[in-house]
């Protein structure tokens, strides 16, 4: 083993030892048409050194990246490295706790820790900050009009595994369910008022 080889093996240590701080893996479900996926449990992430966790609560309904499809022969697909920040980044745009703006640079932040490469972080984050106020918007008046977004336990499986989302939301709808509160200003939102890990 050479010098080099055994500083990086300690380094590796290390990093194991101090604990990973990157988001972790969510546990999902896919509905019928794979576009729309439901957590199973709550994908919980702790933001860099701070002991501050965003969670995204078991039963929120994703789409990973909002990636357009003509970007998908460059290496983008709404499943990439970042996917883990894309879930946290959906909830934050759908519970709306923090500024869109404080939420785009929190995804920043999840992508850095998730050693998202440089050009896929750029454009992704150039992404939602450049074309994320549209999204803002509509998951704002889905939100005033009751629309759901946070499938509670007895409604996590469809009875039809063919069910899409927008169809079993509509049923979710019909049956009266409700998201749950969310905090009107997480304790966690000021750290997106910087790019850099805290």
């Amino acid at each position: 083993m050479t010098a080099i080889s055994r500083t990086l093996w300690a380094l590796g240590l290390v990093a194991l030892v101090a604990g990973c701080k990157a988001p972790p893996a969510p546990t999902v479900r896919p509905f019928g048409d794979n576009k729309f996926w439901v957590t199973v449990e709550p994908l919980e992430y702790t933001i860099g050194s701070t002991n501050d966790r965003i969670v995204v609560p078991k039963g929120f309904v994703t789409d990973f990246a909002s990636i357009p499809q003509a970007l998908w022969s460059i290496g983008l697909s709404p499943q990439g490295q970042y996917g883990r920040a894309a879930v946290i980044h959906d909830y934050l745009y759908w519970a709306q706790t923090c500024t869109r703006e404080q939420s785009d640079r929190l995804l920043l932040i999840a992508m850095k820790e998730s050693e998202v490469g440089s050009f896929d972080e750029l454009l992704v984050y150039q992404g939602v900050n450049l074309g994320g106020q549209g999204s803002w918007n509509d998951n704002a008046k889905e939100r005033t009009s009751g629309l759901p977004r946070v499938v509670p336990e007895k409604y996590l499986r469809p009875a039809d595994p063919n069910m899409t989302w927008p169809i079993y939301r509509a049923y979710l709808v019909k049956e009266r369910v409700m998201d749950p509160p969310f905090e009107k200003k997480a304790p966690y939102c000021h750290y997106g008022d910087s790019s850099n890990i805290p």
